[in-house]
């Protein structure tokens, strides 16, 4: 089988990540339906990956429209945490993470052939790598009890790490909020990258992409969504200093899936012609 890569971390490349097809729609309005969408806005921003959610009823239609276009699909599966919370109460349900971790732990295992599946699905149809979206952590720190998430919860994502290996791709673990208490268990259970999610200042995310880049985890991210809803001028500040961290490598530049206007996309688009040009 062809080895699959996740697209080169340096000199410079950017992918978009959770951006509504309906929000790309700001800078895109020749073509019709979200996948067609999405590779255009690819095209004209220059992306070299794009997410897909599995979940969405275009995802197939979109990793056809991407490979067509020259991007690089990155399959997104929803991992299996949050479909047992949003079940029930969630407040209890994450305070059970800590008082009955056996009990959440099994039905994490139950919920995993499906994630499975579905992420086999997505590398066989030409998707270059797996995202495991899971938010387990705020901008102020863990949302699940900590050992939880590192004693059961990531050696339960493993099985979706070791399913992308068997097809020669990489595994990305997605979550929002600042997870620097997590990465040492993220590299333990095989992925090979950290998107990280929105709600972090960008000063924040750079401590996230230092704690990374020792440890040899590439990053996602660092268009933060907090900082493009200022305007131009502080999207001009941080395209500036995404260019900066992007010569140290290890950095796929992209949206931290916080964007939900317009606006923040011209601001994106903005910041990215900045950060380019300091490459």
């Amino acid at each position: 089988m062809t080895q699959r890569h996740l697209p080169r971390a340096t000199p410079f490349a950017f992918g978009l990540t959770f951006v509504p097809t309906e929000t790309l729609g700001a800078i895109v309005t020749d073509v019709a339906g979200p996948a067609q969408v999405l590779a255009r806005a690819c095209h004209q921003l220059g992306a070299a990956f794009a997410f897909v959610p599995s979940w969405a009823p275009w995802a197939n239609e979109a990793l056809d429209a991407l490979i067509d276009t020259g991007v690089s699909p990155l399959w997104v599966v929803q991992g299996p945490l949050w479909p047992i919370l949003d079940a029930g109460e969630l407040t209890s349900g994450l305070r059970r993470t800590l008082t009955d971790p056996d009990g959440i732990a099994e039905r994490i295992e139950d919920g995993l052939d499906a994630v499975v599946a579905r992420t086999r699905h997505g590398l066989e149809s030409g998707a270059v790598a797996v995202v495991l979206a899971e938010d387990l952590a705020g901008t102020e720190g863990p949302l699940v009890a900590p050992d939880f998430a590192i004693e059961r919860l990531l050696p339960a994502y493993s099985a979706v790490a070791s399913t992308a290996a068997g097809f020669s791709c990489p595994a990305v673990l997605h979550s929002d909020g600042e997870t620097r208490w997590l990465l040492g268990a993220v590299k333990r259970a095989g992925f090979s990258a950290m998107h990280a999610g929105g709600g972090l200042s960008f000063d924040a995310f750079e401590r996230l992409f230092w704690a990374a880049r020792a440890l040899d985890l590439a990053v996602i991210g660092g268009m933060q969504s907090v900082e493009l809803s200022g305007g131009l001028a502080r999207a001009e500040v941080l395209g500036s200093r995404v260019g900066l961290l992007a010569r140290a490598g290890g950095l796929l530049v992209a949206d931290d899936g916080g964007i939900t206007t317009g606006q923040e996309v011209a601001a994106l688009s903005h910041a990215l012609a900045v950060a380019k040009s300091d490459v």
